[in-house]
């Protein structure tokens, strides 16, 4: 039963509607409805006089106390509370499977296409037994001679993770830049003649046909 019913049994029972705000019925419902039921009451003392048809005699509904419908209240108030917390932890769940299935999407495709994997293998960690393996990276697999180093056939998760590729990127970009030597004189250089700055170019040769020229940053004319 709705709390506006609750209050309008109350207040027909003839209990006052400070009585009810006191045991925790809110204050406006129990205004509204007591007024609502003033309304009611004018309107039939003003209203001509009915004859009424006769109706099937039934026994009256004992009153409940206000107490008792008060603790109901609360009790339905704290059941509702606990149903919203279990619809957001249920949105946070279907949220957090969305994540794991696109992370393991992802493993899958960089465990595929993973320069480190042989024959299902990670060869790019070793462990010296199966006890220091790390829970839930992979399926342990032991040395083929039984003396030698622990690997892991890795999950899609643990691949979805894993930086080597970023950092084998990084290292192949570093190589490259430091074996050129131009790298980055450009915003090095200042000319001690000039003073402009920027603008280097270095004397290059091709090794086939032997022709010099030069390479490099040159201002527009």
């Amino acid at each position: 039963m709705k709390v506006t019913k609750h209050v309008e049994k109350l207040l027909r029972q003839g209990h006052k509607p400070k009585e009810l705000i006191q045991l925790g019925f809110p204050k406006p419902v129990v205004t509204r409805v007591n007024r609502q039921l003033r309304k009611e009451k004018t309107a039939v003392q003003t209203k001509a006089p009915e004859v009424a048809p006769q109706a099937e005699t039934q026994l009256p509904t004992p009153p409940e106390s206000p107490e008792i419908i008060a603790t109901i209240w609360q009790k339905v108030q704290s059941m509702a509370n606990d149903l919203q917390r279990i619809d957001s932890l249920i949105q946070t769940l279907s949220e957090v499977t969305t994540v794991i299935a696109a992370a393991r999407e992802f493993g899958n495709y960089k465990r595929d296409t993973c320069p480190h994997q042989k024959e299902a293998l990670c060869t790019l960690w070793t462990w010296s037994s199966e006890v220091d393996i790390p829970p839930r990276i992979g399926e342990p697999v032991a040395p083929a001679d039984g003396k030698g180093e622990w690997r892991i056939k890795p999950s899609p998760l643990y691949c979805a993770m894993c930086t080597i590729p970023v950092e084998d990127r990084v290292d192949d970009v570093e190589n490259k830049l430091s074996g050129d030597p131009l790298s980055g004189a450009e915003y090095r250089f200042t000319c001690n003649n000039c003073g402009s700055e920027g603008w280097i170019a270095a004397k290059i040769m091709c090794t086939k046909c032997k022709h010099e020229t030069y390479w490099g940053w040159f201002p527009k004319e």
